[in-house]
């Protein structure tokens, strides 16, 4: 029950775009241990995999319109990552800081892209936030010892 609250105020939060609320939300868990602890990024995995998989299938002139919001978006999930990973003590190893260094350079130049080449570029951005999802989660996975 508390997941589905903590979920409610954080989808909540990004549709109003305040991320302090989305922050307040989970604080009150993160403090729990290794067992059941609630990562900031929990909550935010699931509509961002929505997100990208709308984004894939928009037309380019259409993810134009986006880029802002999925800018936004994309922006406090890296926040959110950055905050699980100091959490658990964690320090970025070399892939993990390359990859989130080609997202903030998609996030950057990818307004400034129209027609196919912001279609392929697109499908990279969107493949690399794939990756680095399933990194982070791998990562908390290895660091949340089974009781």
């Amino acid at each position: 029950m508390r997941m589905i609250v903590l979920t409610l105020v954080a989808l909540s939060a990004l549709a109003c775009g305040e991320k302090k609320a989305a922050e307040s939300a989970t604080s009150g868990v993160q403090g729990m241990g290794m067992q059941g602890m609630m990562m900031r990024s929990d909550s935010l995995m699931p509509m961002m995999r929505a997100h990208l998989d709308s984004l894939a299938t928009t037309s380019p002139q259409f993810a134009a319109g986006m880029l802002s919001m999925h800018e936004a978006m994309a922006s406090r999930m890296l926040d959110a990552m950055g905050a699980d990973m100091t959490a658990m003590g964690m320090k970025p190893d070399p892939a993990w800081t390359a990859l989130t260094d080609s997202i903030k350079r998609d996030l950057a130049d990818l307004p400034a892209v129209s027609g196919r080449a912001l279609d392929a570029r697109l499908k990279a951005h969107i493949g690399r936030m794939h990756r680095l999802m399933a990194m982070h989660e791998s990562m908390m996975q290895g660091m949340k010892k089974p009781t």
